[in-house]
């Protein structure tokens, strides 16, 4: 019996080894990059475009105004799609992460500022507001509550949170619930965040083949295979809805 005891504990120790070594093999490193490319591309529309609607403002008008548009959906003319998250899914080493340690998060004229972000797992978040009014952010990853933070109006207030799980988190105010937004927290460099007429750029990329995926508020997501030449570029275009 005790020999037995002493081998299910040997196992059990070797699986948790070996899972403590798989988690530490899985965060991103930065390290030199020979020959790096970039991957290019467009988000649009796949379909009509989406019906914005007005709505009406019936709390605090005075600071958010009477009427406001929907904003999950902002659509060109031609379908581009603005604020999706283009990203690399599974990239073990490469460029600096460089983005901020302590990432803002404001709220003005009832809008989150900036309205969708990129942040880096493990940063820490600081929440704000720039409203004279009582705001609640709020965020779910995959229908689970991040960050729940009453916003009373008080001048200097900020409030944080680290980020400690990758993925996208919608964002919304339980008092004005037209307010919505984004916050993605990507587990390496590699990401970008489309312009007003849909389009991205990821550079640096050692060359390789990837999974390349995308995250959007409302749209659902998009996840393909590229290959980077050395020194090289490619371009892959993806439709969300």
């Amino acid at each position: 019996m005790l020999r037995e005891n002493r081998r299910t504990h040997m196992r059990l120790c070797t699986l948790v080894a070996i899972a403590a070594a798989a988690a530490a093999h899985a965060e991103y490193r930065e390290a030199p990059v020979a020959g790096a490319g970039t991957i290019s591309g467009k988000i649009t529309f796949n379909g009509r475009h989406p019906i914005v609607k007005t709505v009406q403002v019936t709390k605090d008008p005075r600071v958010c105004g009477s009427t406001r548009e929907e904003d999950s959906w902002e659509v060109a003319a031609d379908g581009g799609v603005k604020n999706v998250v283009v990203y690399l899914t599974d990239i073990q080493a490469g460029k600096k992460f460089d983005t901020a340690a302590q990432p803002v998060l404001d709220q003005k004229g009832c809008h989150y500022v900036p309205h969708v972000q990129v942040v880096a797992v493990h940063a820490t978040l600081q929440v704000k507001s720039g409203d004279p009014i009582l705001h609640n952010v709020h965020s779910f990853l995959n229908g689970t509550t991040v960050i729940n933070f009453a916003m009373p109006p008080r001048p200097g207030l900020i409030l944080s949170k680290k980020l400690d799980k990758p993925g996208g988190q919608q964002l919304k105010c339980d008092v004005h619930s037209f307010m919505r937004g984004g916050i993605f927290v990507a587990d390496n460099p590699y990401f970008a965040i489309t312009g007003a007429d849909g389009t991205f750029t990821i550079d640096g990329v050692p060359p390789g083949t990837y999974t390349i995926a995308t995250w959007h508020e409302e749209g659902g997501p998009l996840s393909d295979t590229v290959t980077v030449p050395q020194s090289g570029s490619i371009v892959w275009n993806g439709k969300i809805r």
